[in-house]
């Protein structure tokens, strides 16, 4: 886990003193593998792929590595007026969300429904179908005839992912190579890994150690299961476990027109089923503020001399060429939006910039 911390500092030139902004880290914890915090434009080791993971139903993301996001020219956010104040602290996390929610009773209708749903992110709904029928395993526990393991296929056709189930959710995740490795278990994902970066987080921003929280993207699975922080089992996570959590913004902070301590661009998973982000802004109603609505998921705003932009990498398509499918706006419009921002905050003697957007810069990062 990594914070930022941007602080001021007396730097000698030929005229004189001068004061200049840097930031640095002031805090590293490791994490579990599903669940990353990460500092802005950092670029970190490679996973396997999404496009493959996703293929194989794990849908294990990629590292989200913070970016750019932004929001259109009719956005109007308060601008904080730079300071001599001492600096500030935030935290900056990415793919916090838990796998599928499942809570599944044997003999239940419509069993293999969730699963065909996700295979169809990555193939044709019949072929999914097939794949579900054939190939994915579902396991009950005898006595209360909850669903307690499933075992399916991941990237290749010797490899093969067991997710363990606890009162609905997936709380670990595995994978064995049966030709090459049989009997090794490989840990992919824990549940406990996320429950405690979210825990430290929140603790840290009661205790004033960070300011707020800077979140990439992928708070959720999908919408398939409800849209909102009222229906959805995965929005009602993020808002029991942070969010309520959080304590409400300060009067720095609504002087510079911030009214909460979460600020999130919107993932891939966020759109799943849920187009219209119904769940975003039932969550943080305050992005609405910078703009963002069904039709723009970029935005901006600036604290203490800091600029923090928020930009919208797509959609996952297994169809697409392409990892960057942003149509909201497309990805030519967010460039020149983001040109003015940069311009903008330069005018205004804005000498520090955090780009936040989903995907991987680069797709060799994936």
């Amino acid at each position: 886990m990594i914070y930022i911390k941007l602080t001021r500092r007396r730097r000698s030139t030929e005229n004189g003193r001068q004061i200049g902004l840097f930031a640095r880290p002031i805090r590293r914890l490791i994490p579990s593998p599903r669940s990353r915090v990460i500092i802005m434009q950092s670029s970190w080791p490679n996973e396997p792929s999404r496009r493959i993971v996703l293929g194989a139903l794990a849908a294990l993301p990629a590292f989200s590595v913070p970016r750019v996001a932004g929001a259109q020219t009719q956005t109007t956010t308060a601008q904080a007026p730079l300071s001599a104040a001492a600096g500030f602290s935030f935290a900056a996390v990415g793919d916090t969300r838990p796998m599928m929610y499942l809570p599944l009773k044997e003999g239940q209708p419509d069993l293999s429904k969730f699963f065909v749903e996700m295979f169809g992110l990555v193939m044709p709904e019949k072929v999914a179908e097939a794949v579900v029928a054939k190939d994915v395993k579902m396991i009950f526990d005898p006595v209360t005839k909850d669903l307690v393991k499933v075992v399916m296929p991941f990237a290749s056709k010797t490899e093969v992912m067991t997710l363990t189930v606890d009162k609905g959710w997936v709380t670990e995740a595995s994978v064995e190579d049966v030709k090459l490795l049989p009997g090794v278990h490989r840990t992919m994902f824990r549940l406990q890994g996320g429950e405690w970066v979210t825990r430290e987080i929140v603790k840290d921003v009661q205790s004033g150690r960070a300011k707020f929280v800077v979140n990439s993207g992928d708070a959720v699975w999908w919408g398939n299961q409800g849209l909102t922080v009222s229906d959805s089992p995965y929005w009602k996570r993020v808002n029991e476990t942070m969010l309520k959590k959080l304590p409400a913004p300060d009067d720095e902070m609504r002087a510079a027109g911030l009214d909460g301590r979460f600020f999130m661009s919107v993932g891939n998973h966020e759109v799943w089923a849920d187009p219209k982000i119904e769940g975003v802004l039932s969550a943080v109603p305050y992005l609405r503020k910078f703009g963002v609505t069904p039709e723009n998921l970029i935005y901006k705003f600036d604290f203490k001399g800091t600029r923090f932009i928020y930009l919208w990498s797509g959609k996952y398509d297994y169809r697409s060429p392409s990892q960057w499918d942003a149509d909201r706006p497309k990805y030519a419009e967010q460039m020149t939006q983001l040109q003015k921002w940069m311009d903008e905050a330069k005018a205004n003697g804005i000498r520090k910039t955090f780009i936040v957007f989903h995907y991987p810069c680069l797709r060799g990062q994936a």
